[in-house]
Formats: structure tokens, sequence, C-alpha cells
């Protein structure tokens, strides 16, 4: 990796504004984490501005204004990854506390990342603006464009090329007025080991919460409770059913046709639901297996 070259204090900027020549020097060395370039930019204005001006500089108007891995770095660096950590949880809890408060859900509009990264609906991506002052909000937003995740179940839904998981809750919603609390259970404890197991993304965006939710927002709060509640810590359920429901929320025409006796899942049908699913082996190998085993007996 090419080391970036060592920035140089302007003194010939210092006498037309010293504010904002030391605001672009700085915001130059962040952006290019030039650590010792920082350092010594930091020594220099310090004796210019003072620590006050130095500080609050850096604080309200350099921090607002780079990137979002570059404040990160500036922050592990300086503060120290213990001190960043808390900082980072203390952000998080005043964003979520901001957003509840005025009305949005949690695992609907908007979900944290394991990794820090934020998923957020339009609608909180608003509110979280307006908490900004308006001669930031354009440096902000900009910020918030390249910190936010993208929702793997919009990602999957552009793949598939179809309302994959929109068509899906609803199929769970029906199955929930036929199935036992029990059987209700291992349908969605199925189901979704399976959705995640195939796209470990799912669950760091905490999709599993949220598909339970809405699974089981149009039941009464005693029967939703007995079904999160069940005591199996080993569900089973008939992975055929499962099958058929994954190829239905796709638009395969012929998803009923797996369970007949005279049916089975076609070659082309485990190509698709290779794409969303996996079981304790990944379907793909399945399907290797009878492409090659189709090839040998033409």
């Amino acid at each position: 990796m090419t080391p970036y070259r060592r920035l140089k204090i302007n003194i010939f900027g210092r006498k037309k504004d010293v504010g904002a020549t030391a605001k672009r020097q700085l915001l130059k060395a962040l952006n290019c984490r030039d650590l010792a370039a920082l350092k010594s930019l930091i020594i220099e204005w310090q004796s210019i501005l003072g620590s006050e001006k130095l500080t609050d500089l850096i604080v309200n108007e350099v921090m607002l204004e780079c990137d979002s891995d570059s404040h990160s770095w500036f922050c592990q660096i300086f503060l120290g990854q213990a001190e960043y950590k808390q900082m980072e949880e203390k952000a998080q809890s005043n964003v979520f506390k901001t957003l509840v408060s005025k009305g949005l859900k949690p695992g609907k509009d908007f979900s944290f990342g394991i990794d820090g990264t934020m998923i957020v609906s339009d609608r909180a991506k608003q509110i979280l603006l307006t908490q900004v002052p308006q001669k930031h909000q354009a440096s902000f937003e900009a910020q918030l464009e390249t910190s936010l995740g993208s929702d793997p179940v919009t990602t999957i839904e552009q793949q598939l090329g179809c309302a994959f998981f929109s068509n899906l809750t609803e199929i769970a919603i029906q199955q929930m007025q036929v199935l036992s609390n029990s059987q209700a259970a291992a349908y969605l404890g199925v189901l979704l080991a399976g959705l995640v197991s195939r796209h470990p993304e799912l669950k760091d965006a905490d999709f599993p919460t949220r598909f339970i939710a809405n699974t089981l927002q149009g039941l009464s709060q005693e029967r939703a409770m007995l079904i999160l509640n069940d005591p199996e810590t080993n569900p089973q359920f008939d992975e055929i059913i499962i099958f058929g429901h994954l190829l239905a929320a796709m638009g395969d025409k012929e998803y009923h046709c797996i369970a007949e006796e005279e049916g089975g899942i076609s070659l082309d049908q485990l190509k698709k639901l290779d794409l969303v699913w996996c079981g304790e082996r990944r379907l793909s190998e399945m399907v290797a297996m009878m492409e090659k085993w189709d090839f040998r007996n033409r």
C-alpha cells in the first residue's frame, strides 16, 4: 500500500481565513488517515487557535464533514478501542431513543447490525436529518448514505426478481391459522433456520425478529406468546411443505406438485430453492448430483 504523502501547513492561508484553512487541512489529513500529518497539524494549530477553539473546530466541523470510516478511525486512534466502543454504544442508544420517540418500530423501520451498521427506512433517515443543524445536514446525509448497510431483504428480492419475503410472510400468516401452537413454532423455527443458513446476513439485519413479528401480529397476544415460548429446542417440520411455500413465494406455478406422489421436486425447482434455503447440506450439492446422474443416463 502506497503511504500517504505528508501534508504541509500552508502558512499563507492563515492570513486569509485561519479557521477555514485549519479545517481544510485537518479534513484532508483525516480523510487520508495520515496519522503523522494529523498529529503535526493538531500541534501546530493548537498553538495558533488555542485548545478550546481547535477542539470546537474538530468536533463541530471537521468530524461532521469527514466520511464515516475516517470518523471511526479518528475516534479509535485518539480515544482508544474501549472508549470508542462505549461512544458507539451510547450513540446507538441515542439514535434508538430518538426514533422510538417518533413512533418508529425497531426491526421494522430501523435496525442495527452486529458490525455497527444501520438499516433504516426513508422515514427514519428524515427524522435523523432533522436532529442535525441545517448547515450540516448535507454533509451528514452524505455520511448517512455511506454508513447505512444495505438491507439484505431488498438485495435478495432484487436478485430473485420478486417480492419473495413479502409473499412468504403472507403464506406464513395463513399457516398460523391452521397450525397448532407447537406446529406453528416448529414451522417458523425450521423455516427461518434454513433461510438464515443460506443467507447469514439476514440474522445480522435482525430479519428473524422482523419476520416473526409480522407473522404473529394478527394473533391474540396470548396465542402469540404461546408460540414464542414453545419449549421445543429442536423443532422438526416437514421440509417438503416448507419447500412448497418457498417456491410459491418465488412465484413458481408448479409448487403444489412437489407434495404429490407422482410429482416430486424438479431440477429447476431445486435450483430455485438453493437460492434461498440451506439445510444440513446445500441444495446445490443435490443439484450437482442430479445433473451428473442425468448426464450419465442420457
